[in-house]
C-alpha cells in the first residue's frame, strides 16, 4: 500500500446507557496509531452519564463529534452517525467494546489495493470467563466481483454447518467505502433489534465490486449477559429482517443458493429468539418426549429451551448442565456441573447449542463418559424445520 495514501476514517459509535464501559471504548479509539480519524459519538437518548462523558471527550479532542438524539435504537443511531460522516471509509464500534491500538494502521498497511470497497477482518469475543477468536471462513486475500460471486456468496450466511457464518455479520469488523455503506444502510429497517448487522453487512457484500479479507482480529467484542442479543425478538422484527434480505437476494444471480442460506439463518435467529414458535413442530417436540430429559448448555439457546419446556410443559427437564455452571448459578439459574450426570437417572440428553459442529464434539465427550449415542440429540436443521421457517416468515 502507498504510504502517502491516508484516507480519513469515520468511526461511528452508537451509545445508549453504556456508562461503565464507554470511556474504555473511546480511549481505545483515541490511542490508535493511525491518527486521521473522525470519531462520531451518537448518544441515542442515554439516561445515564453517557451524554456528559461524550461532551467531555469532544471538548478535549477536535476529532470527536457528538450527536445527541432521542432514543431510536441501534439502526437509527448508526444512520445518524453515517449521515454526518465525511470520511472516505466508515467503520463502527459498540460503546462497550474496545480496539487494539494499531488496528486501523495495520488494516491500511495490509490493504493490497487502494480504494477497496470493503475490508473484512475478525474479532475476539470477550466473555466473563475467557475469550474466543472469530474470523471469516474465507481465504485471506483480495477478491474481485466474479470471485466474490463464486467463492463468497455460496457460504456467506452459512459456513458449512449449522450454525456458522462464512462471513461474520458484525459491522464492527468491517471497513467500508463511505458511498457504499451510506447507500445500503439507508435500506435497513430501523425496527430491527436483532440481526441489524447482518441486514446491512450482507447487502453491502452483494453490492461490493471487490473486497479484501484479513486474518487479523483487533476488535474486542464484549459479550454481556444483559445485552440486547440475550433478549426476545418480536416476530414482526424477524419478518422485517427476512424481508430486507429476501428483497436483496432476489436481485442476485445466486438467488437460489442465497435463499437457502437465508432460511438457515432465520432458523438460527428464530431458534434463539422465538423458540416458542417451534412448539407443535414435530422435529422440535420430539426432543422432549422422553420422561426425564437432561438439558446440556445454558447459553442463550439453552436458556430459551429451558423456559419453553418448563413454561409450556412440553417435556420435563430433570437436570440442567453446563461446564460454566458457576457463572450461571451466580445469575440465579439452576444449572449444575457435569459431575451431577453420574448420579442422574435420565432417558435422554438434549444439547442446547446451535453450532452443530460443537454439538458433535460435546456428544463425543458424553459418549466417553458412558452415555449411549442414541440417548443424545441436538438440532438437525432438516427440511421440516425449513418448512416451518417459510410458514412463519411468509404468513
Amino acid at each position: 500500500m502507498n504510504a502517502d495514501w491516508q484516507p480519513l476514517i469515520s468511526i461511528v459509535i452508537p451509545i445508549y446507557n453504556a456508562g461503565p464501559y464507554l470511556e474504555k471504548c473511546i480511549d481505545s479509539v483515541l490511542r490508535q496509531t493511525y491518527r486521521k480519524l473522525e470519531i462520531i459519538l451518537v448518544d441515542d437518548g442515554s439516561t445515564d452519564e453517557c451524554p456528559d462523558i461524550c461532551d467531555a471527550y469532544a471538548a478535549a479532542d477536535c476529532r470527536i463529534v457528538v450527536i445527541h438524539k432521542e432514543n431510536g435504537g441501534q439502526v437509527s443511531a448508526r444512520n445518524a452517525g453515517i449521515s454526518y460522516a465525511t470520511g472516505e471509509y466508515i467503520t463502527f464500534a459498540d460503546a462497550d467494546d474496545w480496539i487494539d491500538p494499531q488496528a486501523y494502521e495495520t488494516i491500511l498497511e495490509k490493504m493490497t489495493v487502494k480504494d477497496t470497497d470493503m475490508v473484512l477482518y475478525g474479532l475476539v469475543e470477550e466473555y466473563e470467563y475467557g475469550c474466543t477468536k472469530k474470523e471469516n471462513m474465507l481465504a485471506e486475500g483480495y477478491y474481485r466481483k466474479e470471485e466474490i460471486e463464486e467463492k463468497v456468496y455460496p457460504h456467506m450466511l452459512c459456513g458449512g454447518h449449522f450454525f456458522s457464518f462464512g462471513v461474520l455479520p458484525n459491522l464492527v469488523c468491517k471497513l467500508i467505502r463511505a458511498d457504499l455503506i451510506k447507500r445500503v444502510q439507508s435500506r435497513v429497517n430501523e425496527h430491527i433489534k436483532m440481526g441489524e448487522d447482518a441486514d446491512c453487512t450482507f447487502q453491502v457484500l452483494l453490492e461490493a465490486e471487490n473486497l479484501q479479507n484479513l486474518r487479523y482480529t483487533p476488535y474486542h467484542y464484549r459479550k454481556r449477559p444483559d445485552s440486547m442479543v440475550g433478549k426476545p425478538m418480536e416476530l414482526s422484527q424477524a419478518r422485517n429482517l427476512y424481508c430486507d434480505l429476501k428483497r436483496a437476494f432476489a436481485k442476485c444471480r445466486k438467488q437460489e443458493v442465497m435463499m437457502s442460506q437465508l432460511y438457515q439463518y432465520m432458523l438460527f435467529i428464530m431458534m434463539l429468539k422465538n423458540t416458542d414458535c417451534f412448539i407443535g413442530c414435530e422435529p422440535f417436540d420430539r426432543y422432549f418426549t422422553a420422561k426425564r430429559v437432561v438439558l446440556y448448555g445454558a447459553g442463550g439457546f439453552g436458556q430459551a429451551v429451558y423456559r419453553v419446556v418448563t413454561e409450556k410443559k412440553i417435556g420435563k427437564i430433570c437436570l440442567w448442565l453446563d461446564q460454566r455452571y458457576q457463572s450461571y448459578q451466580s445469575r440465579g439459574l439452576p444449572v449444575m456441573g457435569l459431575e451431577q450426570l453420574e448420579d442422574c437417572d435420565f432417558d435422554s440428553i438434549f444439547i442446547a447449542i446451535l453450532d452443530t459442529q460443537m454439538c458433535r464434539q460435546i456428544a463425543d465427550s458424553l459418549v466417553e463418559r458412558g452415555v449411549r449415542e442414541e440417548q443424545i440429540s441436538y438440532i438437525q436443521p432438516g427440511e421440516k424445520f425449513q418448512e416451518r421457517i417459510r410458514l412463519i416468515m411468509e404468513t
